[in-house]
């Protein structure tokens, strides 16, 4: 959900909880207003009543008292009853219909007797008052509502432009790239720091890159040839007739370790140049001739290890570095072929988009959590260096490509999709 969406419906659910409130409480408010108002005048209304009697020693008659319904009640004395209002309703055959009414009640005196006066007046007129202003008042709010949701959202639209045109710039950004970061300028002080702090960042970490690439490239020269010189004196010196069958041995194992150490000095310094993306060239190239040239390379590997190999094969492309297309197929035969079983099978599917590899194995599955991590071995002791599902792995990230792992009949099942 995006940002304005959320600020829109917590601010949505926050105006319509107050607004409902306030609707709910400025009706009773005006309610009680002009209830007031017109116990106020049923007050004036007595003044007036009081002043009639005192001056005629009589009951005024309807015509006096405008359009108030009156009703006159004898009493023994003033102290039956006493001024107060009372709210009720009942049937008004007048209107056909039940109604609310408000009752003032008071006695007066006339002559030498006492009666208690009832004033009555529907209480329709404040309702229906009060009810046309909760009306408005609904109106006006939602219209003030609407337009503020309206403004929020072409205002919130255009203040966020410059965050989306970073967002726009980033995505298009690559490590690699001798260009600084295209940034919008923006006189929002936010924005400003935030695309101030991107552009220091992208630009260490461009740097930072570019380090990397540089040792990268100085490592692999200045391991790789040392390296190569112990190798050559190792060959001479194993080779010298004079030497015990205990100092043979001994040299072989070292010579058994250097090679070890070249293969995981290759395989990092592989792995650190896919990361780097120092193999961004690509190709549109034919999988099913590659695959076809790998599968006649390993052909007596497999006829020396006793491997039955099954293969269908149908021509597919793929958007790919040619290099990086031709170690993964080395590595996932070689995987098949080195974790294989004696008489074992190799199974190799080949359909547009999709390459699927088995072979037979150990007759459990792989732990599918750290199959892919670099130095991972299902066999602690085992000589091989742990890199070949990681180099696998981290080609099929940088080219786009799905890398799954299944178990099934017995068969470890490599398989790989792209569009």
């Amino acid at each position: 959900m995006k940002l304005f969406s959320r600020y829109s419906r917590i601010n949505a659910i926050f105006t319509v909880s107050v607004f409902a409130i306030t609707c709910v409480g400025l009706y009773f408010v005006i309610f009680q207003v002009l209830v007031a108002q017109l116990d106020h005048n049923f007050i004036r209304i007595q003044h007036r009543m009081q002043t009639y009697v005192a001056a005629k020693q009589e009951l005024p008659g309807p015509q006096v008292l405008d359009d108030l319904r009156v009703y006159y009640t004898p009493e023994k004395d003033s102290l039956s009853g006493g001024e107060h209002f009372e709210s009720t309703h009942f049937y008004d055959s007048t209107l056909g219909k039940d109604h609310r009414f408000r009752k003032f009640l008071f006695p007066i005196k006339v002559k030498q007797n006492w009666y208690q006066v009832t004033l009555v007046k529907p209480l329709e007129g404040p309702h229906h008052v009060a009810s046309a202003l909760l009306f408005v008042s609904i109106a006006v709010i939602l219209l003030l509502v609407l337009a503020s949701f309206l403004l929020n959202r072409l205002a919130i639209k255009r203040l966020l432009s410059p965050f989306y045109q970073t967002m726009d710039a980033l995505r298009a950004f690559t490590i690699g790239s001798t260009q600084p970061l295209p940034l919008p300028q923006t006189d929002i002080e936010e924005f400003a720091f935030m695309n101030d702090c991107l552009k220091s960042m992208t630009s260490k970490a461009a740097d930072d890159y570019r380090l990397l690439k540089e040792f990268t490239e100085n490592a692999s020269h200045e391991i790789q040839t040392p390296l190569a010189i112990i190798r050559s004196k190792l060959d001479l010196v194993i080779q010298d007739a004079h030497l015990s069958e205990a100092q043979s041995e001994k040299l072989r194992s070292a010579y058994s370790a250097l090679k070890r150490i070249s293969r995981l000095n290759q395989s990092l310094l592989l792995i650190a140049k896919i990361e780097n993306r120092q193999y961004n060239r690509t190709e549109t190239l034919s999988v099913h001739d590659k695959l076809t040239e790998k599968l006649i390379q390993f052909q007596e590997l497999w006829e020396n290890s006793r491997l039955q190999v099954q293969s269908s094969i149908e021509p597919a492309n793929l958007e790919v570095n040619p290099e990086l297309l031709d170690i993964l197929l080395n590595n996932l035969l070689s995987n098949a072929t080195r974790h294989n079983c004696p008489q074992g099978i190799i199974d190799i599917q080949l359909q547009p988009g999709r390459l699927e590899i088995a072979n037979s194995g150990m007759l459990s599955p792989l732990n599918k959590d750290r199959l892919f991590r670099r130095f991972y071995k299902e066999i602690p002791n085992s000589e091989q260096v742990g890199l070949g599902l990681s180099i696998i792995h981290q080609i099929c990230e940088v080219t786009g490509i799905t890398l799954a792992y299944r178990f099934k009949e017995d068969q470890h099942i490599f398989a790989l999709k792209w569009s």
